[in-house]
C-alpha cells in the first residue's frame, strides 16, 4: 500500500513503545474473547508501530480486506444517508462541563521523565513474541461451550 500522507499520531501514541502498547491492548482484548490476530493484521501494525502508517490507514486497509455489511437495520439501508449519527437515549447525559479555576497555574505540574526510547525494531520484535504467546495460548485453550438457557 502506498500512502500519499504523512501518518498522523496523537500524543499517546508519538513513540513506538507507546503504540506497542496500544497495538499489545488490542491484541490481549481479542484474545480474550478467543481470538488471535492474523498474520495480514500482524503485519499491518508492524508497520504502525515503525511509523509507517498510522490507525486511519490501518482503518482503510481493514475496510478493503473485511468489507462491512450494513445488515437488516432500517436505518442503513440503501438509499439512506450514511453519515447520519443516531444517538442512544437510553443513557445517561454526561455531567456539565467544569473549567479550570481562572487562577489555575499549570507550570506547578511536574511533568514526567521520559525514559529511554525503545527501537522501533526491537518493539516489532516484541510484538511478534507477544503474538506467537497468543497463538499458543489460543491453540491450549479447550473448545468453547455454548451458553446454557436457563428458563426463568
Amino acid at each position: 500500500m502506498k500512502q500519499h500522507r504523512e501518518p498522523q499520531f496523537c500524543e499517546t501514541e508519538r513513540t513506538p513503545e507507546q503504540r506497542l502498547d496500544t497495538v499489545q491492548w488490542a491484541f490481549g482484548v481479542s484474545a480474550s474473547a478467543g481470538g488471535a490476530p492474523s498474520p495480514e493484521l500482524v503485519q499491518l501494525y508492524e508497520r504502525y508501530i515503525l511509523g509507517e502508517i498510522d490507525m486511519a490507514a490501518i482503518g482503510v486497509e481493514l475496510e478493503k480486506m473485511y468489507p462491512t455489511t450494513r445488515g437488516d437495520d432500517p436505518r442503513y439501508a440503501p438509499g439512506q444517508p450514511t453519515d447520519r449519527w443516531y444517538p442512544q437515549l437510553d443513557v445517561a447525559p454526561n455531567p456539565p462541563y467544569k473549567p479550570l479555576p481562572a487562577d489555575y497555574d499549570a507550570s506547578n505540574e511536574v511533568a514526567e521523565p521520559a525514559g529511554p526510547e525503545l527501537p522501533a525494531d526491537e518493539c516489532v520484535a516484541q510484538l511478534r513474541a507477544f503474538v506467537a504467546d497468543i497463538r499458543q495460548h489460543v491453540a491450549e485453550m479447550p473448545p468453547r461451550q455454548p451458553y446454557t438457557r436457563l428458563d426463568v
